[in-house]
């Protein structure tokens, strides 16, 4: 029987407007996991996506920028809202395997609208799933 596992991640204190130079500057260029965000005109943040960085967060987040993967940049645009992305800066894994399982867990908890309804891909490596986001 697989065991239970509970993920600590510390994401990124910044959220960064979701353009070209903004993942180049500050993208990881290291696995982990990252989220598309918007705001409202109150100002109530939405997650659009949640993301997966393997090999790393600036290829995903470079990627859907440029259009080469989906959802693209333009995709998340079409609700006219400004867009933000934030990405893990430290998280507990012991290989970059365990990004899906975390990745999968703030899918399930998050529930946003761009991800794909197919539960999420996961390392196979855990039962239950819990991620507790520090800071």
């Amino acid at each position: 029987m697989m065991s239970a596992r509970v993920f600590h991640i510390r994401m990124s204190e910044c959220r960064y407007r979701l353009a070209a130079e903004n993942v180049t500057a500050h993208a990881p260029k290291k696995p982990g996991v990252y989220r598309i965000l918007s705001y409202d005109e109150k100002l109530s943040c939405e997650v659009l996506y949640v993301g997966l960085g393997l090999p790393t967060v600036h290829h995903a987040l470079a990627d859907q920028v440029m259009g080469n993967v989906r959802p693209t940049a333009a995709e998340f645009a079409k609700g006219g809202r400004e867009l933000y992305f934030e990405f893990s800066v430290d998280a507990d894994v012991e290989s970059p395997e365990e990004y899906k399982d975390i990745a999968a867990a703030l899918v399930r908890r998050d529930k946003p609208r761009m991800n794909s309804s197919a539960p999420p891909a996961t390392s196979g490596r855990h039962g239950r799933v819990e991620v507790r986001e520090e800071g």
